[in-house]
């Protein structure tokens, strides 16, 4: 019996052992762990983003530099309330000519093309035109017959002055005169509108009374030159390459694009604002930033009933010759000049949790400052209230700014929200 109890006291006494090992062994092990995620939290804070509170945010120089981080002070500028509008780019039609062909006929030589520059006199095309050659033919048999009929009437005004003839036939060569004159002015002046201008059209005539050939069988050519009327691009063609081409077809159209229209629409209680000679600010979104200068020429005298809206023509700088024929544009129109308001760049304002607002540089670090939006500029600034001059603010990387801010505040980002534009 007392060998019995004595074995299980032994047994009792080495299982209580084994435990206050293991339980000494697994604080041991908690304590190490504790150390180790204390050294990895040490390793990862320092010199990065800390906040002394939810308010206020402390940024190192390497994530200033590596995020863009820079600011300024805001800057006065003149608040400019400006009337907006819409509309649509026009060629300038005081500079723009449509050609027809005054003869028919066959397209042999095409020399410019759509998207061409062209001088005044620059040969746009040539067609082979037997119809031309007619005219041409009858503008010489024309020219002899007058120079004949002319010399008759002369020989029988000095045979009627001499009583030589009667009246009546010299009213007979007077009359052929008169008709063959008629008929070689009419002809002159169709040939010069087609192609000859005066000093070709004496040249000929000296040809003809000299009987020189040569120069009238180059003057009897059927090949018929057109030539740009003005100075411009080329913006349609309308012919091909052996096609007859008809007189009664607009074959080219040219324009001078570096002056151009854009026809607006103002909504009627802005017309009181609206006079020949104000200046408008234009833009598209095709070339964003991009803003160029135009300058209203004339106002239509009615009114759209439906709409309320009135058509003003624009003229527009367009030297680079950006803006294209039928495109969008918007406009804007100064209509009056409140004075100067501090203003910063519209990319330094952030919304965080509904609040418009602004980072400020605070000490060694930033906060957020809500603000007012009073107006924007066309040219990329917003007038604001609840900001002093003397506030650094922060105008690039305001965005990495209010995702950290709103992380360590706890507020859940909008992946949509962003700079207010």
């Amino acid at each position: 019996m007392k060998k019995i109890i004595v074995i299980l006291v032994f047994i009792i006494y080495v299982i209580g052992c084994g435990e206050k090992h293991n339980h000494d062994h697994d604080d041991h092990d908690h304590t190490e762990q504790t150390q180790t995620h204390e050294g990895e939290e040490e390793h990862h804070v320092p010199d990065q983003v800390s906040t002394d509170d939810h308010d206020h945010l402390h940024i190192s120089d390497r994530i200033m530099e590596q995020w863009g981080i820079k600011f300024s002070l805001p800057q006065y500028r003149n608040r400019i309330e400006r009337i907006q509008l819409n509309g649509i780019v026009k060629v300038n039609e005081n500079s723009t000519f449509f050609l027809n062909s005054l003869v028919s006929g066959i397209v042999v030589e095409i020399n410019k093309d759509i998207g061409d520059k062209v001088k005044r006199g620059d040969t746009l095309c040539i067609l082979n035109s037997p119809e031309l050659l007619s005219l041409k033919t009858k503008y010489i048999k024309a020219f002899q017959e007058y120079k004949q009929s002319k010399e008759d009437y002369e020989r029988a005004k000095h045979l009627f002055k001499i009583k030589a003839i009667e009246k009546k036939s010299l009213t007979n060569r007077e009359t052929l005169y008169k008709s063959a004159l008629a008929s070689h002015f009419s002809l002159e002046a169709k040939i010069n509108s087609i192609c000859f201008n005066e000093k070709n059209l004496n040249q000929i005539k000296e040809a003809i009374m000299k009987d020189d050939v040569k120069r009238m069988k180059g003057f009897l050519s059927p090949f018929y030159q057109i030539p740009s009327p003005g100075n411009g691009k080329v913006l349609n063609r309308n012919l091909y390459l052996g096609e007859m081409v008809e007189n009664n077809r607009t074959i080219f159209e040219i324009s001078e694009t570096k002056v151009i229209w854009v026809i607006m629409d103002a909504l009627e209680k802005d017309l009181q604002y609206i006079k020949k000679g104000n200046m408008v600010e234009i833009q598209t979104d095709v070339y964003p930033g991009e803003v160029f200068s135009g300058k209203v020429t004339n106002i239509m005298e009615s009114l759209d009933p439906e709409l309320r809206t009135i058509k003003i023509r624009v003229e527009v700088d367009n030297q680079k010759e950006l803006l294209k024929p039928y495109m969008y544009v918007k406009g804007n129109l100064e209509k009056e000049n409140k004075g100067k308001f501090l203003a910063v760049p519209i990319r330094a304002v952030v919304k965080v949790s509904g609040l418009k607002g602004v980072f400020i540089k605070e000490g060694d670090g930033f906060a957020f400052k809500p603000i007012e939006i009073m107006d924007t500029d066309s040219t990329g600034y917003v007038f604001v209230k609840g900001l002093q001059e003397n506030l650094q603010v922060v105008v690039q990387g305001a965005f990495y700014l209010k995702a950290e801010y709103e992380l360590n505040r706890g507020t859940e980002q909008d992946p949509h929200a962003g700079h207010q534009h």
